[in-house]
């Protein structure tokens, strides 16, 4: 009788797609050498759709959590070509469901990944919702992951010509997969009734870009992260563009990016740091982003260079571009 080890490991490294969830799929792994060996040439993806069924014992916040895990694949797929961009869209469209969709059929998660993010719940993810919480209050535990890992390197290093995502593609993330009952059409935005915004899904939609906005523009939020900008060097007092785009740039690292705030956190980051800091300092005037402005009745500013705060803004604006497109007959348009 053949026992399940004396299988060749290239068959035995295909048992994962016949296993329930992570927790399984380590548990067996740490069994014998054997499996260890094996299962140590599973497919990220196959462990990626693991721990995805795992949710959200394993990966909590759901399904915010695996989404930040591989928002850089994503993000570096959509960017490789313009049908893969408009691919992304149309995911937004479908909420942030669909967007975990999209992660689960392009990106993966190696072990390793694994091990790193479930120690980043308890290093980075939960020390920082306790900070959270007291800026937006019990809003947090409703709200949807508002990291940004969209890179400003496109905008640091312009002579590159580097690929980066529009303001749209920017916007189509905040309003579909950040939802808000605020968050409607006006003249300069367009808000499509599907996803959380069809007929059914509007019916119990949260204020998540409100909470959000809040806790952006609060002034602890600000002082969190001016205490990662001013250990690597001065503001940029004389340019405030550029000491704009300094505080936006540390903030939009991703998960790597939020150790800057744990404890030692700045010290671990501070070659990254030192590297984008120096890279805005050298900038000169010429290479300021350009400025747009949503709609002809509302005129919110935004930048074309990644612009959370404001982005956020524009879009949960809805209810006040209406009132002000209703003040002038409704007829504006862009």
């Amino acid at each position: 009788m053949v026992n399940l080890i004396d299988l060749p490991l290239e068959i035995l490294s295909y048992l994962p797609l016949f296993i329930r969830n992570i927790e399984d799929f380590t548990e067996a792994a740490s069994t014998c050498r054997t499996l260890y060996v094996a299962f140590s040439i599973t497919s990220p993806n196959c462990i990626l759709r693991l721990a995805a069924a795992s949710a959200p014992t394993f990966s909590g916040p759901h399904p915010h959590f695996l989404i930040a895990a591989t928002a850089r694949q994503i993000s570096d797929w959509a960017l490789s070509n313009a049908e893969n961009t408009q691919r992304l869209r149309l995911a937004f469209q479908s909420g942030v469901e669909g967007l975990l969709e999209l992660c689960i059929e392009k990106a993966g998660l190696t072990q390793k990944d694994i091990r790193r993010l479930h120690s980043a719940r308890f290093s980075i993810i939960n020390p920082l919702a306790d900070k959270i919480d007291k800026m937006a209050g019990e809003q947090w535990y409703q709200a949807d992951n508002f990291w940004n890992v969209n890179s400003l390197e496109a905008y640091l290093e312009p002579k590159k010509n580097l690929p980066k995502f529009d303001l749209g593609v920017r916007l189509d993330y905040i309003k579909y997969c950040i939802p808000d009952w605020t968050c409607r059409s006006y003249p300069g935005l367009e808000v499509l009734s599907v996803g959380p915004y069809s007929e059914i899904g509007r019916i119990n939609l949260p204020a998540d870009q409100i909470a959000l906005r809040h806790i952006l523009s609060c002034r602890r939020w600000t002082r969190l992260w001016q205490s990662v900008t001013r250990a690597i060097g001065p503001d940029f007092v004389e340019d405030q563009w550029k000491q704009k785009l300094w505080l936006d740039a540390v903030q939009m690292q991703g998960l790597e990016g939020m150790k800057a705030l744990g404890e030692n956190g700045v010290q671990e980051r501070r070659v990254h740091l030192i590297r984008l800091r120096s890279l805005i300092e050298k900038m000169d005037r010429g290479d300021e982003p350009l400025k747009h402005f949503i709609g002809t009745r509302l005129q919110a500013q935004v930048s074309h260079a990644p612009d959370f705060p404001n982005e956020v803004y524009v879009c949960m604006a809805g209810l006040r571009g209406r009132m002000i497109g209703q003040a002038a007959n409704g007829l504006s348009t862009v």
